[in-house]
């Protein structure tokens, strides 16, 4: 059975405009409005869910950090499958020990060994491949005669969801288990408190992260990927413009390697605008990386100076 990725995602909001709001100014196209909610999508066909966080339909809230931020989150996420044939083999595979619920779509929900709520699909996804971007180094120029793409601004959205990211204050371990051993997904980093995991259909370095970090329960960031570097800044300008709260970046991460900005998102945790992730197949040596490792742990650098250590998601007054 192969997982490809995240298909859908339901958030449960306590205010509806701003929420869909940020999505718009994230560059998601809105398909749909009205008084269940708003429904949104990515250039390869998957789809952002908004519904009021009243709405009796919705799985609950799992979610506890920063009280203030709590009250809209994540509820669930779809993952899409490649074939008919692999979702019946996941539904069989964890009604062994748990509920599957099939919805009139056709839709598996079950709810994993952390407690979070998670369904499958069969993808609607569509491929999307962008050609390279041209960059110029010392003695290769791959670009000739003309300027970089990036010296004219321009409004940009993303393609597609990449990963989500969970606290899980004591089932790390337990957690990860569960989607390497029961789903088929593939371990990519460790490190004392963290699982980087992709699903066994995709080739990005993770598709899911389970942090530890004590006390923090939960939804934490979902991760949109636009095409490259410049695509992430003119992203995350254009959202501070608007009036939103970047929770840190632009930052180049070292594990994964992505240039990253983050955002405070009011539907629900944090949303992450990446590029130039790891590209890795099962010839990836899996790292164990040690926090206190100066030179290689968390960001290789950072643009805001109060941004380098700050602990993931930290509410930074900035």
């Amino acid at each position: 059975m192969a997982i490809l990725g995240i298909e859908q995602l339901l958030y449960g909001v306590e205010d509806l405009e701003p929420s869909s709001r940020f999505q718009e100014d994230w560059g998601m196209e809105r398909v749909d409005a009205g008084a269940h909610g708003t429904d949104f999508r990515l250039q390869n066909n998957t789809t952002v869910h908004l519904r009021r966080a009243g709405d009796g339909a919705l799985p609950p809230a799992t979610v506890r950090w920063l009280p203030h931020l709590s009250r809209s989150t994540l509820r669930e996420a779809i993952w899409g499958v490649d074939s008919e044939i692999s979702l019946q083999a996941i539904g069989a595979e964890l009604s062994r020990d748990r509920e599957v619920k099939t919805d009139s779509s056709g839709m598996l929900h079950a709810v994993d060994d952390c407690g979070f709520h998670i369904g499958f699909m069969v993808s609607r996804r569509k491929e999307v491949i962008l050609p390279a971007t041209e960059v110029n180094t010392v003695g290769t120029y791959a670009r000739r005669n003309r300027q970089a793409d990036g010296t004219r601004r321009r409004r940009v959205s993303p393609y597609k969801a990449g990963h989500l990211v969970y606290w899980v204050t004591d089932k790390l371990d337990e957690g990860a288990r569960f989607y390497v051993e029961r789903l088929g997904f593939r371990p990519t980093d460790n490190s004392p408190v963290m699982r980087f995991m992709r699903a066994n259909g995709c080739n990005d370095h993770h598709t899911l992260l389970l942090q530890r970090e004590p006390g923090l329960w939960g939804f934490q960031h979902v991760a949109y990927e636009y095409k490259d570097f410049d695509e992430v800044m003119f992203a995350g300008c254009h959202m501070e413009e608007q009036g939103w709260k970047t929770n840190t970046g632009p930052i180049r991460h070292n594990i994964s390697s992505t240039c990253s900005w983050y955002l405070w998102n009011p539907g629900g945790g944090v949303a992450e605008a990446y590029a130039d992730m790891d590209y890795v197949d099962d010839n990836w040596v899996v790292g164990n990386y040690d926090p206190k490792d100066p030179g290689f742990y968390g960001v290789s650098w950072a643009v805001r100076p109060g941004a380098r250590r700050a602990r993931p998601a930290e509410w930074i007054d900035d």
